[in-house]
């Protein structure tokens, strides 16, 4: 993967290409786990990138010398054809294990046994040391990886294939790998080499860049932050603890977010739509359902404790993961983010706009 030194941007436009080329569902399992931080998300997904990189060099040489330590064995027992051997395949090789095989041989359109053990895959070997083979290794594990000692044999590999394949697939289908014990599924791949051969093993150490990549890991205090304001929806009308509830009624009023209420230069109240109208239905069931808006103002709606409670305000500098706590606590319906400058209103965010 090519690298930059160069930070990239990450403006409105960048984020949603980049999020519908990788798929929603893709990029929120990074969202996730960086708390909503869509810069350190991303962030994240190189860094995954980066380490399912620098695992293809160990995975390959652990695939190469597994399958060339099994064919090592299969050789002693059923000679230089077992892929054809047909008590090999009639009786060792489970169903599944045996249609591999047929698709292999196919794949290669020869019946070369190393053209088809180029075309069997990972799972293939990793399944032949699963419990309904134990026959097969119970004196022969030693061919294999003659590092096992005594006492040793298909358990200690098993262990060792099942968690390497599991890995290797992740990687092959792109899936997460960053919340995986890497340095633990390293030391595995060292191990399962080392018992086959100690010199590949040292040298597939002295060659592995996984350590080094690991070291590089992001962190959210090094990624740009996330502000309140960048999240924040323009579309709001400043109001006067005296005006009227007729002046909401134009076309602008109809099409905002919130109505921030203003006194003496300060923020003193912020109402939503939704509060708006719980309070006009309440009022109309106490008249009849007959509401005059010009006897009631936005002092009438404030003055409701839920309307109250529900509104903060934050500078527009603030992290917006900081406003995402806020937001999730019960009582909070708004928050209107601040200039830092003079306090005034530049923006609201609403709960109602994003699932908390």
């Amino acid at each position: 993967m090519a690298e930059s030194q160069v930070p990239y941007s990450y403006d409105v436009e960048a984020i949603a290409a980049l999020k519908g080329s990788l798929s929603e569902p893709r990029f929120a399992t990074y969202l996730a786990k960086a708390s909503g931080n869509e810069t350190f998300a991303f962030a994240l997904y190189l860094y995954n990138v980066k380490l399912a990189k620098s695992f293809l060099f160990p995975l390959s040489v652990t695939e190469v010398t597994l399958r060339n330590a099994v064919d090592s064995a299969l050789l002693k027992i059923f000679g230089a054809a077992w892929h054809e051997d047909a008590n090999f395949r009639d009786t060792v090789l489970t169903p599944q294990s045996l249609s591999t095989l047929d698709k292999a041989i196919e794949r290669a359109r020869s019946n070369a046994r190393d053209k088809v053990i180029a075309e069997l895959t990972f799972d293939f070997w990793s399944n032949l040391f699963r419990n309904e083979y134990s026959n097969l290794w119970r004196t022969k594990a030693n061919i294999a990886f003659p590092g096992l000692s005594h006492g040793e044999g298909r358990r200690q590999i098993q262990t060792l294939v099942k968690e390497i394949n599991r890995l290797r697939n992740r990687v092959a289908h792109y899936e997460p790998i960053l919340d995986l014990n890497v340095p633990d599924l390293q030391s595995k791949m060292i191990k399962l080499v080392e018992l086959r051969c100690k010199i590949t093993a040292d040298w597939m150490r002295h060659h592995s860049t996984v350590s080094a990549v690991m070291r590089s890991r992001p962190n959210l205090a090094g990624s740009a932050p996330v502000t309140l304001e960048s999240k924040t929806d323009k579309r709001f009308i400043v109001v006067e603890r005296t005006s009227k509830l007729a002046c909401l009624a134009n076309e602008e009023a109809q099409t905002c977010s919130a109505f921030v209420c203003m006194e003496n230069e300060n923020i003193v109240g912020a109402i939503t739509h939704e509060q708006l109208g719980q309070y006009m239905a309440t009022a109309a069931m106490k008249l009849d359902g007959m509401v005059d808006l010009n006897d009631h103002s936005i002092a009438d709606v404030l003055n409701i404790p839920a309307v109250a409670n529900g509104f903060r305000s934050m500078t527009a500098e603030s992290s917006f993961f900081d406003a995402v706590k806020i937001l999730k606590e019960p009582k909070t319906r708004v928050i209107v983010a601040v200039s830092p400058d003079d306090g005034a209103p530049i923006g609201v965010i609403l709960r109602a706009h994003r699932r908390y």
